[in-house]
Order: C-alpha cells, then sequence, then structure tokens
C-alpha cells in the first residue's frame, strides 16, 4: 500500500494551550535547537579539520564523522519508550548534561580510537535532543502557520551550524577552548526549558515504528529526510577538507563551511512561509534541484568572488528539503502516528548523514578533490527524479480516474 491509495488523514490536532504557553515553548524549543546546532557546528569540522592535519586517511576521517549520526539513528526507537517512563522534560535534561561531559572529555582523550567512542557518545545526546524537541514542536505548532515555525526551528539549528565553524575560524584548532565553548554553549541552551513545563506534548504511544512500512506510507517525505541528512553531513564533514586539498588556508576553509551554513540560516523562514502558500512538492522539487546544479557550480567557481554567493545560495536551498519534508510530515501523518513518524524522520536523516560522509569521502579517494561534490550533486539528482516521477504517476492517476 502507498501514500496515493491511502485518504488522506484530518489536520493535526494541537493540545488546547494558552497563547502565552504556546510563545514559550517555542523559545524554549528554538534554545535547545540552536545549542545542539552549535555542538555539532563546532566538532564536526573541529574534528575533521584536526584528524586531516594529522595525516589521517579520508576514509577514516569521514568514518569517524559517520559515529555520531549512527549513535543518532540507533537512538530514535528507543526515545519514546524513555520519555513514557521518565518525561520529557528529565530525558532532555539528562542528554544535554550528558552532551556537555563529552565534549569536556575530547580535548583530554585525543586518539582516534577515544574521538570514536566520543563521537558515538555525542551522537547519543545530540539524538535525544533533536528527536524530542522536534516532536515536541510538530505537537504544539498549528496548522495554519506550520511551514514558517518549522522554518524557524530549522533556522536555529542552521545557525548553531554556521556559528559553530565561525567560533572554530576564530579560536583555532589546537586546546581546549571550541571544546570548552561549545560544552557552555550546550549548558545555556537548557536555561529555557523550564518555561515550556505547561505545553508538554502529549506522551507517545508507541515506538517509531517499521521505518520500511513509513517509507511505503509516505515515501517521498521519508527520502527526502534521508537525502538531506546525506547531503547535508557529506558537506559538514568534508568540505573543509575539500577547501585544504584545493589550496584554501585552514581558517578560510571553515569559513567557506560558514558561507554555505549561512545561506540554511538565511533561506528557511522564506521556504517555510512558501511551503505554506504553494506546491509542497513543487517547491521539494525545487530544493532538490538546487542539491545537482549547486556542487557543479561551486567546483566552476573555485578562485573566483562569485563561489561565495553560490555556497550562499546552494546551503539555503538544498536545507529546504528538510524544511518542506518536515510541513509534509505533519500534514501526512494524524495525531496518533505523528511522533513516530517524526521520530522515523529524523532516523532516515541520521542513516543518510551516517553514510554521506563515508561515501562522500571514498569518491574523493576515486577522484581527488572533486569526488566529493561529484557524489552530492548524483544523490539529489536521483532524489529529483523520483520526486518527478511520483509527481507524473499521482497526475496520471488523477486524469485516469
Amino acid at each position: 500500500m502507498t501514500q496515493d491509495t491511502l485518504p488522506a488523514p484530518a489536520p493535526t490536532p494541537v493540545p488546547a494551550l494558552t497563547e502565552r504557553a504556546r510563545r514559550l515553548a517555542m523559545v524554549a524549543l528554538l534554545s535547545v535547537s540552536l545549542g545542539a546546532g552549535l555542538m555539532i557546528g563546532i566538532t564536526m569540522p573541529l574534528l575533521s579539520m584536526l584528524l586531516e592535519l594529522r595525516g589521517t586517511d579520508t576514509l577514516l576521517i569521514g568514518l569517524n564523522a559517520a559515529m555520531s549520526t549512527f549513535a543518532i539513528l540507533l537512538t530514535g526507537p528507543f526515545l519514546p519508550l524513555a520519555i513514557r517512563r521518565f518525561g520529557t522534560l528529565p530525558v532532555m535534561y539528562l542528554s544535554i548534561v550528558f552532551g556537555i561531559a563529552v565534549l569536556l572529555a575530547m580535548p583530554v582523550f585525543t586518539s582516534l580510537p577515544a574521538w570514536f567512542v566520543l563521537r558515538f557518545a555525542l551522537g547519543i545526546s545530540v539524538g535525544i535532543a533533536w528527536i524530542a524537541s522536534e516532536a515536541w514542536l510538530n505537537a504544539i505548532v498549528t496548522d495554519r502557520n506550520r511551514g514558517k515555525m518549522l522554518g524557524l526551528y530549522v533556522t536555529c539549528f542552521a545557525g548553531g551550524f554556521a556559528l559553530g565553524p565561525v567560533i572554530v575560524g576564530t579560536v583555532g584548532l589546537q586546546g581546549p577552548v571550541p571544546f570548552l565553548i561549545a560544552a557552555a554553549i550546550l549548558g545555556a541552551s537548557a536555561l529555557p526549558l523550564p518555561l515550556a513545563r505547561h505545553a508538554l506534548p502529549p506522551v507517545p504511544s508507541h515506538a517509531a515504528g517499521n521505518i520500511l512500512r513509513l517509507m511505503l506510507l509516505a515515501p517521498t517525505i521519508m527520502l527526502a529526510a534521508m537525502i538531506s541528512g546525506l547531503s547535508d553531513a557529506t558537506v559538514f564533514a568534508l568540505l573543509p577538507v575539500y577547501a585544504l586539498r584545493v589550496g584554501f588556508a585552514p581558517e578560510t576553509a571553515v569559513l567557506l563551511l560558514s558561507t554555505f551554513l549561512a545561506g540554511n540560516l538565511a533561506l528557511q523562514v522564506p521556504l517555510g512561509w512558501l511551503a505554506d502558500r504553494v506546491n509542497r512538492r513543487l517547491l521539494l522539487a525545487i530544493c532538490g534541484a538546487a542539491g545537482v546544479l549547486g556542487p557543479a557550480a561551486v567546483a566552476a567557481a573555485l578562485g573566483t568572488p562569485l563561489v561565495w554567493p553560490l555556497l550562499f545560495a546552494w546551503g539555503g536551498v538544498v536545507m529546504g528539503v528538510y524544511t518542506i519534508g518536515l510541513c509534509m510530515l505533519a500534514e501526512r501523518f494524524d495525531t496518533a502516528t505523528l511522533s513516530g513518524a517524526n521520530a522515523a524522520f529524523v532516523m532516515l536523516y541520521s542513516l543518510g548523514s551516517m553514510s554521506g560522509p563515508v561515501l562522500g569521502s571514498a569518491a574523493m579517494t576515486l577522484w581527488d578533490p572533486h569526488g566529493m561534490l561529484a557524489f552530492g550533486a548524483a544523490a539529489s539528482l536521483l532524489f529529483l527524479l523520483i520526486v518527478l516521477a511520483r509527481a507524473w504517476f499521482r497526475a496520471r492517476k488523477v486524469r485516469t480516474g
């Protein structure tokens, strides 16, 4: 059975909340989103470049980057059970304290095997905060402005990613300072959480569910999560390495990544606003096309000032695959299944994130240094073809009755 054969669900009802409680919960969730994004935004390029400067094999750099997303993938099925037993707020507090401890351990235990373990542990912290806050937001946002609010949420997450490399470029690669800053910001992100205690989401009634079944129910949406994770993680992990190999200085390499992520930051609210007003499938296809054209344009513009605006535009529009997918997720699933579907959405994003750096680094080994960009463009092209093919079949079915 596919999405096309199922009746459209009724709009997702929103818990009866006062407007003040809803606003305070949004502040808390946006704060957690920013903190989690900063944690990844600092550690992803920092660890990748430190390993590159040590002469670590490219494949090992990709595998190390994939450890945190592998942990997020494993976290998804168990998080609803933990929330049901201990409550949403205690679970989120615990995940943030655990993440702080891991960040403080990273400059102490610096061997490659230790960083594999710590990268995995950091992924557990990120996974809990990410899935719990995103599912919480989906439970309290209204259908009228869902795209705009989800765009704001993704903007805060992307803001952390964008600011992280700037912090690394400012304080340098060596020493404990970048890790200490990440730990302090992560702790500060949890301070507004008590404000959200009057807008807690419904307790999950079941775990995330079977991912294969959910992919059959909503293949375009779930594939959007996977391709978004694959594209994002490949760029986050390997764009600085790519920049070093084509001749950029380390400080400029992280600024290239920051430019890409600045596009993430700037364009999600406008894209979410559009998603509330235009055909979301068409908008999703446009965002997928950016993943095809962006890498080719950036490679062609190397050595010219055009590389900066192209990176900005590519980063902003391609991140819309995730934002629009989230909007379509709440449109497709009702309240009873939305929490589990949201967890599966993040798990599939993480599956893409886990495989992206590994496959991207392998492509970089085969075609040094441009293989990473070619791999990202090819993956986005496959997704775009699937989106267009499904749209064509849906239109044909409507015409034939």
